[in-house]
């Protein structure tokens, strides 16, 4: 290709070459280089930054269960109590403390319970992301408001700043067949995916806490529901509630070179989580039934307390408190997509 000198002091021609000058007079100390005439002609086109794919999965899971919306909420808060205290027994670098648990008021869903706990995960997550957290980092946080029969939680993460799980739920007496419970608009609705979990199935990842959780063979005594097994919704009683839980989960982790991995094991962790937590509050039917709010309130607070003071007095679960948590070194977003 045809070249031709230009000043790399301020990029114009030379005057003469040879006499070593520029167009450009204010220019003292010219310096020349050979470059090619289409480079000077075809301005350098400036470089696109990628961009971050938003909200990489977004899935609304229904999990129905053979029990009202009424007796759900009593269901729900005990079990999730009793799962606490159990957290602690096991003893295999798990376990909560409540840092906050009072009623609210929220403005746009009304009255409930807000909760703020943090999770010592510790052996709870895989060897590969075990091995990038530090002490100090593996501790999650959660927020959550019980506003029966809506309920909203965010999880974070201190170490990795953008991340965050939001899970949306409407408990509802039907069968899962509403198709848009959460009302999604535009890309939210078509970018999400509907996903039914059947409790009685039998599943290769099946419970975190599976000893007292046998579905297929437990019958309520004082109820007289059960057993259940796959594809009970076609063959359940009439005279039997049925509710469903409509879990909308968004997961994002936008940092390169972990994303999709890391979102992937947490949709898993998620679809286990509501698996295994509805088959034991079906399960432990006999224990929360016929209890008032206020039974299921003290129980929840007293177990609360003892799994907090627990977890406290354990050496290895000596995570970040609240004071420190801003301080947490954190990761940098991804700026692109993998």
């Amino acid at each position: 290709p045809q070249a031709l000198w230009v000043c790399s002091a301020c990029s114009s021609r030379p005057v003469n070459r040879i006499l070593y000058s520029c167009i450009e007079q204010t220019c003292l100390t010219p310096r020349l280089r050979q470059v090619s005439i289409r480079s000077t002609l075809a301005p350098e086109k400036p470089r696109k930054q990628p961009q971050r794919t938003q909200m990489t999965i977004c899935k609304e899971f229904r999990i129905c269960c053979p029990c009202s919306v009424e007796e759900y909420r009593r269901g729900q808060r005990y079990t999730t109590a009793r799962i606490s205290k159990m957290e602690v027994q096991e003893g295999n670098g798990a376990g909560v403390e409540v840092i906050e648990n009072k009623p609210v008021d929220h403005p746009e869903w009304g009255p409930g319970q807000y909760t703020r706990k943090r999770f010592h995960i510790a052996k709870r997550v895989p060897s590969w992301l075990r091995y990038l957290l530090p002490k100090s980092g593996s501790a999650i946080c959660e927020e959550a408001y019980n506003c029966f029969p809506y309920t909203h939680t965010t999880v974070t993460f201190p170490l990795f700043a953008k991340f965050k799980i939001t899970i949306q739920t409407w408990h509802v007496d039907d069968r899962g067949e509403k198709e848009n419970v959460h009302k999604l608009e535009g890309k939210a609705l078509s970018k999400r995916q509907v996903e039914y979990i059947d409790i009685a199935a039998k599943r290769p990842d099946e419970a975190l806490y599976s000893n007292e959780s046998d579905i297929n063979s437990f019958v309520s005594q004082k109820t007289g529901r059960g057993p259940l097994q796959e594809g009970w919704l076609k063959t359940v009683d009439a005279k039997t509630p049925v509710m469903c839980a409509y879990k909308l989960v968004t997961i994002d982790f936008p940092y390169f070179g972990l994303r999709t991995k890391v979102e992937n094991f947490l949709e898993g962790y998620e679809r286990n989580l509501f698996y295994t937590a509805t088959r034991q509050l079906f399960c432990w039917l006999d224990e929360w039934f016929g209890m008032s709010m206020r039974d299921v309130e003290d129980y929840e607070n007293a177990t609360f307390s003892e799994a907090t003071e627990a977890t406290k007095q354990v050496g290895k679960y000596s995570g970040p408190s609240d004071s420190t948590l801003s301080e947490t070194p954190t990761l940098e977003e991804d700026t692109g997509s993998e």
